[in-house]
């Protein structure tokens, strides 16, 4: 009998463990002008800028990136990942941030009101 109560007591433990890995948790990734980017340059002229937004289509095709929008000089997206370092992985794959085009802070995200965000169209 102990061994059987053993066995389910692992088992169940594995199953919510598993169930937490692959739990989607949100991110919220800022982006600011970082070291490399050239002041007297406009956005489509940057080195991998053009790289940096195929790579933000690429993702928001795959649904990992849940919104994105600017305010002030910031920019800012919100995606979905496993871990903050998942998260970290996914943003710094990209070539415009690892060559310092961009600074980007990465955070995990707790909504506290549910909602959905919609753009108004026509």
């Amino acid at each position: 009998m102990r061994i059987t109560l053993m066995t389910i007591l692992a088992t169940v433990g594995l199953f919510f463990s598993a169930r937490a890995q692959v739990t989607d948790s949100l991110y919220i990734v800022t982006y600011t002008t970082g070291p490399s980017w050239d002041v007297n340059k406009p956005p489509l002229e940057q080195p991998y800028f053009k790289e940096h937004s195929a790579r933000l289509g690429q993702l928001r095709k795959e649904g990992v990136i849940r919104f994105g929008a600017r305010y002030g000089e910031k920019g800012m997206i919100v995606i979905s990942a496993s871990t903050r370092e998942a998260a970290r992985k996914i943003i710094f794959e990209d070539q415009a941030v690892a060559n310092k085009l961009f600074e980007v802070d990465v955070q995990k995200l707790n909504i506290f009101y549910d909602g959905c965000l919609e753009r108004k169209k026509g």
